[in-house]
């Protein structure tokens, strides 16, 4: 993986400025930034991390959205309505010297499943990864890596968590 360009130009597959892989370009900048990074595998220490989507499996946590931008705020609302869970795990997160990662919503889940060889690191045996967009009162969306599709999970079940950052 290569370091994105001086003039501050990156392309999917280049290591991003917290020390993960870029694996979205909007192509332009947008409110929430241009740029997609996943954190690095063994981001945690642990090779498969899991957590449950949040402490409290039956809240209901209003004004998550599941499109692209959208992961920042809603990371921020469950952090404010849990005490832990996945949301909690990946805004601890500080590599490459930054703090504003977070739990991707459902869409930037996606854009990450679909750029999974390049970023490596994904469980083999991974039933699914977390998004930050809840799907109802007790749901949360999840990714399947193992087979690209998305659906409702419990929030009391655990799953794999991956932190991204926009710039």
């Amino acid at each position: 993986m290569v370091l994105g360009s001086a003039d501050g130009n990156y392309k999917v597959g280049d290591t991003g400025p917290g020390g993960g892989i870029v694996f979205y370009d909007a192509g332009s900048v947008q409110p929430w930034g241009r740029y997609l990074e996943a954190a690095p595998a063994g981001w945690s220490g642990v090779d498969d991390p899991m957590d449950v989507w949040c402490d409290d499996s039956s809240l209901e946590v209003a004004g998550t959205e599941t499109t692209i931008g959208a992961g920042a705020a809603n990371t921020k609302l469950i952090t404010a309505a849990c005490g832990s869970g996945a949301a909690n795990t990946v805004r601890d997160y500080d590599g490459g010297g930054k703090t504003d990662w977070f739990l991707p919503s459902k869409d930037e889940l996606n854009a990450l499943y679909e750029q999974r060889d390049t970023v490596g690191g994904f469980g083999t045996g991974k039933f699914g990864y977390w998004s930050s967009s809840q799907s109802s009162a007790d749901g949360t969306w999840l990714q399947l890596f193992a087979y690209g599709s998305q659906y409702h999970g419990n929030e009391y079940s655990t799953y794999g968590v991956r932190p991204v950052r926009a710039f």
